[in-house]
């Protein structure tokens, strides 16, 4: 019985040949390293391709997505039974026109969950302590300032979106001594839920750990609003999540009044142009989920989809 054929498409050092050793057992394997390839270049590529385990930092965005409805309208796609994809959020891969084509999405939830809760903690602890300023004053050519830090045990925590990575938060937070409260769209019996306009007035730290939704009923751009950062009083603010969940001018707002006293935001050049004038501002570089257990977890994952969809017992598809 003729074997399925896979291509897997990656930049380079992303994935190794013992990584890829179960997978070759089950499957022909094409391997394609490059620096970039275009969504159309790909397409082509698929040509009597049965599953694709696509990297996706290979493939340019085009717009605000790597994989246009264009690239699943190709001939070369429509034998084209899966996609694995290397991350967790599925945007990027047009799921609702990978959908209609009859082609299925797998993702790797929950991968990162632990590196991104703990580089949330690393930016509560940077502005608790203000030990970050210092470190300005002293590139800028100032005197270093002596800037008073705040102890965060019995203080309050507020985490907004009380799935996998903002529960774990909370357990960080609690275990140094916070108080956790939560705001999440369905029940948690685990911790005390409140709506956000009561936990933007109470918490003395708020952790931001929603998904990102872009349309629909629960649509959240710009969902942490004047409305609500006008009730904080001298809050951190830490949004490793995506900048377009916070109205970057109303957080300019809330910094000048110092009705927020530090917020960490992984930014889009506008973001930065709106808030990069504010010294409380920390801009970590778009990696949290980095780290080599998060990657080698990725990558065992990442394997294992496609073997499932071989065996005809897909897991982690991607529901849109």
């Amino acid at each position: 019985m003729k074997k399925p054929c896979t291509l897997v498409a990656t930049i380079p050092g992303m994935i190794g040949e013992a990584d890829l050793a179960p997978l070759k057992a089950k499957s022909d394997v094409r391997y394609c390293e490059r620096n970039s390839i275009s969504e159309g270049e790909l397409a082509g590529m698929c040509s009597g391709i049965d599953y694709l385990m696509l990297n996706m930092d290979v493939v340019p965005k085009t717009g605000s997505v790597k994989l246009t409805p264009r690239f699943y309208e190709s001939p070369a796609v429509k034998a084209l039974k899966t996609i694995a994809v290397d991350m967790t959020g599925m945007d990027y891969f047009s799921p609702s026109a990978a959908k209609s084509a009859g082609v299925q999405v797998q993702n790797i939830p929950h991968y990162s969950t632990r590196s991104v809760a703990e580089s949330i903690l690393a930016e509560v602890f940077l502005h608790s302590r203000q030990r970050h300023l210092a470190y300005q004053d002293a590139l800028l050519g100032h005197p270093v300032k002596v800037r008073k830090g705040i102890n965060l045990l019995g203080r309050t925590a507020g985490i907004v979106g009380y799935g996998s990575i903002g529960s774990t938060v909370g357990g960080l937070l609690a275990a140094i001594g916070m108080n956790v409260i939560a705001w999440n769209r369905s029940p948690k019996n685990l911790v005390k839920q409140v709506d956000l306009p009561e936990l933007f007035e109470s918490s003395d730290v708020i952790c931001i750990c929603l998904k990102t939704v872009h349309s629909g009923g629960e649509r959240n751009i710009g969902a942490i609003s004047d409305a609500l950062l006008s009730k904080c009083n001298g809050s951190i603010v830490v949004n490793l999540a995506n900048d377009l969940l916070v109205d970057a001018n109303a957080m300019s707002s809330a910094l000048t009044t110092a009705r927020v006293k530090g917020y960490s935001v992984e930014a889009s050049e506008d973001c930065k142009r709106i808030l990069g004038s504010h010294p409380e501002v920390h801009f970590p570089p778009s990696n949290a989920w980095d780290s080599d257990e998060s990657m080698a977890t990725l990558r065992s994952v990442w394997v294992q989809n496609v073997i499932s969809a071989i065996a005809g017992s897909a897991q982690n598809v991607y529901l849109d």
